[in-house]
């Protein structure tokens, strides 16, 4: 299981001249804060931070490892990632900490798993709508992931927020009839279905010439 025991740093100074200067010295300046209470001003080592995040997926808790009492030991969630818009490097990173006995609102990824046959038999197209859904739960339930099954997608399927499956403690918050992928028949699909009609229904209305 990788290892995402971060090292984080309080910091007193918090203005751009210390922000700049950080970050020309390998850190990255960012706060940590929790619901209802102040935000700390804190560092990270940019290179352990930035090797992790590529490793991380939505939901990754970090646990912190400081000097600081109010941090060492803490769990959190990356909230938010300030980026530079030219170079894409790390500018500033946002931590919300968690306590364990208290539930928690994050975003889930979704991964579709399987083929469904209503595209490789019947010639339709995989819609992807939704790639991340909302839940609450506890930080020790919080999902990496949600693996949708669609192998048992037919064309005109769809699968809807309602129908995904999570472990027990975790709550869906999204709108239930929310569509999360469906397969939907192409211009080619329905030409063809829309031919084999016309041929059925012109053979239906022979075989009556010929019945009268």
């Amino acid at each position: 299981m990788e290892n995402f025991t971060i090292e984080i740093s309080q910091r007193q100074d918090t203005g751009k001249s210390e922000c700049s200067r950080l970050r020309r010295n390998g850190f990255i300046p960012g706060v940590a804060y929790h619901r209802g209470t102040d935000s700390i001003a804190v560092t990270v080592p940019q290179k352990d931070f930035v090797t992790m995040a590529q490793k991380a997926r939505l939901t990754q808790v970090f646990t912190f490892k400081s000097d600081a009492k109010d941090l060492d030991g803490k769990l959190a969630l990356v909230k938010d990632i300030q980026r530079d818009h030219v170079k894409g490097t790390v500018l500033h990173v946002d931590f919300v900490t968690l306590k364990a006995g208290e539930e928690i609102q994050v975003d889930v990824p979704v991964k579709l798993v399987g083929e469904a046959p209503g595209v490789k038999a019947e010639g339709g197209i995989l819609t992807f709508v939704t790639h991340k859904v909302s839940v609450t739960c506890l930080p020790k339930d919080i999902p990496t992931l949600c693996e949708v099954d669609i192998s048992g997608l037919a064309l005109g399927d769809s699968i809807h927020a309602r129908d995904l499956k999570f472990n027990a403690g975790v709550t869906l918050r999204d709108d239930p009839e929310e569509t999360i992928v469906s397969v939907v028949g192409s211009r080619g699909a329905v030409a063809k279905a829309s031919a084999a009609e016309e041929s059925a229904d012109s053979g239906a209305s022979d075989a009556a010439a010929k019945a009268d």
